[in-house]
């Protein structure tokens, strides 16, 4: 069942680059015109919603500024005036004893403040009850009437007397009229009192709030303790029910959103801050459907994009796989010649020009695969030989003899302390030189392979010279090819610092370099003459069958078993100058791990 499935699903779907093309790329197109689509309708979502609260919150923003501006003013105007001496002398004398003068420069200070802010005001009052002082000026003809009763036994708690009233009738001038409110109740004693009224235009509030438009069914309203304002007529189903205007009277944040459903279920949305001068909310009451009015319009958008994306994608799709596939086909039968025996690529091409450059590149990619097979080739006849060079580097009868030599005299000696030190040293040596048979070890290994080498021959040669190793702790878990660094140490010793009259001294460097190493081996012998490093340097980049054997085997296998295993920007240098010894240093790039063991 599966066998058939997967051949039907080959027959129908993948049998041929058009397809293949029609069946796989084309749902992936889609599905990303899908994404793009739903997460672009998503985004201006968002940003729409996110304009729209920034609209209504910088509507309340500027419309609170200025409330507060002029409700701080003419606060200020009802502090001056109740504070004014020449009111406050009066609570306390009978009508005869108040002057006429008083009452002139009164009415004057009270005329010029309704004057001034005749905007906002509709009335201002000064009155005492007990002398029957009366000052006022208003829009309208009527005399005032105070129920002090009222307001004394409704309006207290305040120490000093200043009190603010929402929307209310004006049952002081005209009760047709509504306005707002802010007084001051003056109370000497039970005999003494008084108030300073200012009563402010409901007309102003209500420009001001509907100066911006919040929708067709949104709206700005004043909330305070004692009442609403709203500032237009709206359906009562917009309009702010009992619980969620208590709920906003007794907030104590002075700014915020919350949503909640009116009567018929629709989310409404309330933005708030609080007015500084009367510590009054300023709200926005919107229904949610109306900030987001453009989503729908969007989203339909949207949809018709993606219809039309899809529909373009179809048939790009099918012209352009047709278009391509055809010169494929015949391509295809052509490179269908090709084969592991066969690597021969001689025929032209015609067609497109996309095809003749893929024709022309495949015969060169053909040319170079033959060119890197014999390349191949030749590099693992060197790489043999190098192991063979390695091998007998490790054996290296010489060395042995000469230590095994010194080991005898020293037990003829009878120092046979010394004898043992030099036998470990010489088993370590060995056993790290052979690691298993593994080319790659880390620096630590090699570092700790010099150092036996190094003892063995300070054990033999005494004082003739001194040596030192500064290796940084960073670099020592980092891979290097084996028997990198003893050929290096014995040249130095044989041909850099015995070659010295005096003590020579021989310093081994490690450090890294941005993604390289560098470790470096210098003598303070004699140095090399420039025209014999002149050769030395030529015959390390030359290949192995041109080499003269200036250099010994042992720098030869470093060199070219470094450029083998990391490429041939990787390697091993030399600087020299005649009396101020020399530097062989080693650059191979950063590596851990297993890479290459064997190759």
């Amino acid at each position: 069942m599966a066998v058939k499935i997967k051949s039907f699903i080959h027959k129908h779907f993948f049998y041929s680059f058009k397809s293949t093309i029609n069946s796989l790329y084309l749902p992936i197109i889609i599905f990303f015109i899908l994404t793009t689509g739903w997460i672009s309708s998503l985004l201006a979502t968002a940003q729409i919603e996110e304009n729209a609260y920034k609209n209504v919150n910088d509507t309340i923003f500027q419309t609170k500024n200025y409330l507060d501006n002029m409700l701080a003013d003419v606060f200020q105007q009802l502090v001056s005036l109740s504070n004014d001496p020449r009111i406050l002398s009066l609570v306390d004398k009978e009508g005869p004893e108040i002057k006429p003068e008083s009452y002139v420069e009164i009415d004057n200070n009270l005329k010029l403040i309704y004057s001034r802010y005749n905007v906002i005001l509709e009335s201002v009052l000064v009155n005492h009850k007990q002398n029957g002082f009366l000052l006022y000026h208003s829009s309208y003809n009527s005399n005032p009437s105070i129920n002090y009763e009222e307001y004394f036994s409704k309006y207290n708690g305040n120490k000093e007397g200043f009190y603010w009233r929402n929307i209310h009738e004006d049952q002081v001038f005209n009760e047709d009229n509504k306005v707002m409110s802010i007084f001051r109740l003056i109370d000497k004693n039970q005999t003494s009192k008084g108030i300073v009224l200012f009563n402010l235009r409901a007309k102003f509030f209500e420009q001001v709030l509907n100066k911006s438009l919040i929708g067709e069914n949104g709206y700005l309203t004043l909330i305070s303790p004692d009442g609403i304002f709203e500032s237009k007529k709206v359906n009562k189903k917009y309009k702010l029910d009992k619980p969620t205007l208590n709920s906003i009277q007794s907030l104590k944040d002075d700014d915020g959103k919350f949503t909640y459903e009116n009567v018929e279920g629709e989310d409404m949305i309330v933005i708030y801050d609080t007015l500084s001068s009367n510590n009054w909310k300023i709200a926005a009451v919107i229904p949610q459907n109306e900030i987001l009015n453009k989503v729908n319009y969007i989203k339909g958008f949207t949809i018709l994009l993606v219809v039309l994306m899809i529909l373009s994608a179809v048939i790009l799709t099918n012209i352009v796989g047709k278009y391509i596939s055809d010169p494929f086909k015949k391509m295809a039968k052509q490179m269908g010649m090709i084969n592991k025996s066969n690597l021969d690529f001689d025929f032209e091409m015609s067609g497109p020009e996309e095809m003749k450059i893929l024709h022309t590149g495949f015969k060169e990619l053909i040319v170079r695969i033959n060119t890197l097979m014999d390349q191949i080739r030749l590099e693992q006849e060197e790489k043999r030989q190098l192991e063979f060079a390695i091998m007998h580097a490790q054996i290296n009868p010489h060395f042995l003899y000469n230590t095994m030599y010194s080991i005898k005299g020293l037990c003829d000696m009878g120092l046979n302390k010394d004898a043992s030190q030099m036998i470990s040293a010489l088993a370590s040596f060995f056993r790290i030189g052979i690691s298993k048979g593994r080319e790659i070890i880390s620096i630590h290994e090699e570092m700790e392979h010099i150092q036996h080498y190094l003892f063995i021959q300070e054990m033999r040669y005494g004082d003739d010279f001194s040596y030192e190793i500064e290796i940084d702790k960073e670099i020592i878990s980092y891979n290097i090819i084996k028997l990198s660094l003893q050929p290096l140490i014995e040249n130095a010793i044989y041909h850099g610092v015995k070659q010295k009259r005096g003590q020579g001294k021989i310093t081994i460097r490690g450090y890294q370099l941005r993604d390289t190493i560098h470790l470096e081996v210098s003598d303070n012998g004699n140095g090399i003459e420039p025209q014999k490093l002149k050769d030395i340097l030529l015959e390390i980049e030359a290949s192995y069958q041109e080499k003269k054997r200036y250099l010994g085997i042992g720098l030869q296998s470093v060199n070219e078993r470094i450029k083998i295993h990391f490429g041939n920007e990787y390697g091993l240098t030399i600087a020299s100058e005649p009396s101020n010894g020399t530097v062989v240093s080693i650059k191979i790039p950063k590596t851990k791990g297993e890479i290459n063991q064997y190759a």
